[in-house]
């Protein structure tokens, strides 16, 4: 009877053991076009020229403004834009993009656990890695390769949810900086505080793009109070129905990202990112 208690007891803690010390899922990026600054610049001008200033529009005929606004189409020229370096153009969530600072200001949307002080007006810190744009890069600021070292956003209550991550790795901005600087490896990513995920990026000069397991809560019903607040009935990914007021969920998401290991920069022992967004579903 012992040795069967001993031998279940045994099984038991083995399937606890097993539950509670599960790694988190390893994932692998789907790659996009490689970057191309130098060419974009050149037809981007163009592009800004022909919509912009009818003297331009008016020196080509019919057929070779539907060729150049084709062109100028692929390349994602649009006078939304705030300039040839943004990644998104709009302030809310579209199917490239969303950036969540534009919605609530009570907190804020991103933090890094160090930065690289400015050099020649540029700034690596957190407002960097936030701002939808191609030009700038959050560049930690410690001794080494960074290795530990962290960027972390927060999305209120009722925020979209998040179904992939988008990262433009290393310092992009062109060819030469992208190598002399070093570029991220593997990111843990942690999601309130516990581990999600590890995020395994290639050494590559474009777009790489995440499919996650969904973050946040679909909204089924939003009520309102006799003071005019809101009130929200939510369902998971499994389906089920939650009730509002639930204290988790109306915290929101914090979604941390931490420097694991990194491929090294040609010059610089600094580790860069030039932006981390978020695609996926939901658009009010």
């Amino acid at each position: 009877m012992n040795s069967i208690k001993t031998v279940l007891f045994t099984v038991l803690s083995i399937t606890h053991f097993s539950v509670f010390a599960q790694e988190p899922p390893s994932l692998e990026p789907n790659i996009g076009a490689e970057y191309n600054f130098v060419e974009k610049k050149e037809l981007w001008s163009t592009c800004e020229k022909l919509f912009t200033d009818m003297t331009v529009w008016n020196n080509y005929d019919e057929d070779e403004r539907n060729k150049l606004t084709s062109k100028c189409g692929a390349l994602g020229y649009s006078e939304a834009c705030e300039d040839m370096w943004s990644i998104v153009c709009g302030d809310d969530w579209t199917d490239e993009g969303y950036n969540i600072q534009k919605l609530d200001k009570q907190i804020p949307f991103c933090s890094v656990s160090s930065a690289l002080s400015p050099q020649k007006n540029n700034n690596y810190n957190h407002t960097s890695i936030s701002d939808l744009s191609y030009a700038t890069a959050w560049v930690e600021g410690v001794k080494g390769d960074g290795i530990g070292e962290y960027v972390e956003f927060n999305f209120p209550a009722q925020h979209p949810r998040i179904t992939a991550i988008k990262i433009a790795n290393g310092y992009i901005k062109d060819k030469t900086t992208w190598k002399n600087n070093s570029r991220v490896k593997q990111l843990k990513v942690c999601v309130n505080n516990e581990e999600f995920a590890i995020l395994n990026l290639k050494d590559v000069y474009a777009e790489q793009l995440f499919k996650i397991p969904t973050i946040g809560y679909e909204i089924t019903y939003r009520g309102y109070n006799d003071d005019g607040t809101s009130w929200y009935r939510y369902k998971d990914a499994n389906g089920n129905s939650l009730k509002s007021y639930n204290k988790e969920i109306e915290s929101g998401d914090t979604i941390r990202f931490e420097i694991m290991s990194v491929y090294k920069g040609d010059k610089y022992d600094d580790t860069a990112i030039t932006e981390i967004y978020f695609d996926g579903l939901d658009v009010y």
